[in-house]
């Protein structure tokens, strides 16, 4: 099988993929396998939704996972620098000016972090009664 893709298609995937730190084509794999999943109607709640919804609701549960994973590369990008004002800080007890943009650093990530975490708390809040509802009938 042959996928083609405009260059700004491949450069849109390109940069998603990253974000999700995964391969240009693993990622459009993932992605074609979940179209694939809801090309057609979800039943739920006796509503049918559609697998347009659906995907909506994939592509912003998704764009919320990669926010999480780059605050993941931010923070571990912070521990770095936190280590090396320690190391300083053991040496010869004195603390780097850099210490309060570090503090800072961190509050606005763990700020955003929270955010998303509420973000992600209300989508599965709002699918969780369908789930529910629908596994009911099973």
């Amino acid at each position: 099988m042959t996928v083609s893709f405009s260059e700004s298609e491949w450069a849109a995937i390109e940069a998603v993929a990253a974000r999700a730190v995964m391969a240009p084509g693993a990622w459009v794999a993932v992605s074609a396998g979940r179209a694939a999943e809801l090309s057609a109607p979800v039943e739920g709640s006796g509503v049918r939704v559609s697998a347009g919804a659906a995907g909506a609701w994939m592509q912003r549960l998704m764009g919320l996972r990669a926010e999480l994973m780059e605050d993941r590369r931010v923070l571990r990008n912070v521990g770095g620098n936190l280590n090396d004002i320690a190391r300083v800080a053991n040496t010869d007890g004195v603390l780097e000016s850099v210490t309060g943009q570090v503090v800072a650093m961190v509050a606005r990530a763990v700020e955003r972090i929270d955010r998303t975490v509420a973000e992600v708390d209300q989508q599965v809040c709002e699918a969780m009664p369908q789930a529910r509802r629908s596994r009911s009938r099973r």
